[in-house]
């Protein structure tokens, strides 16, 4: 047997049998050094494949698995084998105490975060991927910014919201960043722009549709 031959089944024999079944490759590319999530997986779901960019891909630096699924940054470009389908559930037991939220963690049931004592405002820049410092929004699930949350960086969207669509009624932002909020999922429907905080959703009308508000309405959002 030659022994290019030899690799390549060697290669294979090194892949868990968990990316044996359901493969799929996700090319995913960092354009203009900005950060570009390419679909909601677990770490253990995804696989460095190879690199087609000019810029180092390093995880945790450039590329990496955070909340918001998988992400590139400072322009990497990569192929990534990813097992399985889109989504994935919390990992076992609750989330560590005294972080803001579980850094390099995920998220309970939905996507939520549950808030506790120690968490700061706004996110200190180097949580869970880094790069907060230019501004977010936090959205929640009740009113006056109580209760579960998730936050995105500016720049960040999310063309739809799975288990937390529906279920916002208070949007805080900071460092200058707005919100552009959807009726409906992929940026589509009703559509109204949050300059700031928003308190209380059930005080914002939905202009396209007389007698409703935007509480408990959002399926898609754009960080701007």
């Amino acid at each position: 047997m030659r022994a290019s031959t030899i690799s390549v089944l060697l290669a294979v024999t090194m892949v868990p049998a968990s990316f044996l079944a359901a493969q799929q490759s996700i090319k995913c590319e960092s354009n203009n050094g900005k950060r570009n999530y390419c679909g909601r997986y677990a770490p253990n779901q995804v696989r460095f494949d190879r690199q087609i960019s000019g810029s180092a891909c390093v995880q945790g630096q450039s590329w990496g698995v955070d909340n918001g699924g998988l992400w590139v940054d400072r322009g990497c470009r990569a192929y990534f084998t990813v097992r399985g389908g889109q989504g994935y559930g919390p990992p076992p037991g609750p989330p560590p105490q005294g972080a803001y939220p579980p850094p390099g963690g995920y998220p309970p049931s939905g996507g939520w975060y549950h808030p506790n004592p120690n968490d700061r405002w706004p996110p200190p820049d180097n949580w869970n991927g880094g790069h907060w410092n230019n501004g977010g929004a936090c959205f929640y699930k009740d009113i006056d910014f109580r209760g579960d949350y998730f936050c995105l960086r500016r720049g960040e969207t999310r063309d739809q919201l799975s288990g937390m669509g529906d279920k916002i009624s208070s949007i805080r932002a900071y460092g200058g960043a707005n919100a552009t909020i959807f009726d409906d999922r992929n940026f589509t429907g009703a559509h109204y722009r949050i300059k700031g905080n928003a308190p209380d959703l059930r005080a914002i009308p939905v202009q396209q549709k007389p007698g409703h508000t935007w509480n408990d309405r959002i399926s898609s959002v754009r960080v701007h």
